[in-house]
């Protein structure tokens, strides 16, 4: 037998089988069962898209969420105080990203930055980035939170190297233990 022959008998053998299962599947079945999945997918989406950070409350808002959500410092005191009673909340104010708010709190001398959601049941700690601007927003915040005014940090004991009364200073702090 040659090559040719072979191949075109393997075909011939294998293909009434082949014919056989296209045959015995139920072509509407499958499409059913394909319609039912893409239409799960959509509904799960569709669910997940709507309660986004308002799961289990009541009524819906209309336009503006930030008209009709508040956060009190003391909700804010109370909620970061059942993490640790040393916390004290500064300030409360809405946040650039919607859905949060931006509580700014003192902690052992410090000032630092969390995020609330609206419906109150997330706590976010860590940096929020700006995708477009690629810049920290949560960063900067603490930047303008725990800056430093040099005009108030005492140089009367302080050692001074060259004139007195230049225009730049570079204040050097160390710890002479």
């Amino acid at each position: 037998m040659k090559k040719a022959d072979a191949a075109n008998h393997f075909i011939l053998l294998f293909r009434p089988l082949f014919w056989q299962r296209i045959c015995r599947c139920d072509i509407l079945n499958e499409m059913r069962k394909f319609i039912a999945l893409i239409a799960a997918t959509f509904a799960a989406l569709v669910l997940a898209a709507s309660s986004y950070g308002f799961a289990g409350t009541t009524g819906a808002c209309s336009g503006d969420c930030r008209s009709c959500h508040s956060l009190k410092p003391s909700e804010a005191q109370s909620i970061l105080g059942s993490f640790n009673p040393a916390v004290k909340v500064v300030s409360v104010k809405k946040s650039k990203v919607g859905g949060l708010w931006e509580v700014t709190f003192g902690f052992m001398g410090r000032k630092s930055v969390v995020y609330i959601d609206y419906a109150k049941k997330h706590l976010i700690q860590g940096s929020i980035i700006d995708i477009k601007t690629r810049t920290d927003i949560t960063s900067q915040r603490m930047s303008e939170l725990n800056k430093v005014d040099v005009a108030k940090i005492p140089v009367s004991d302080a050692l001074v190297l060259g004139k007195a009364n230049a225009p730049i200073r570079v204040i050097v702090f160390d710890d002479p233990v």
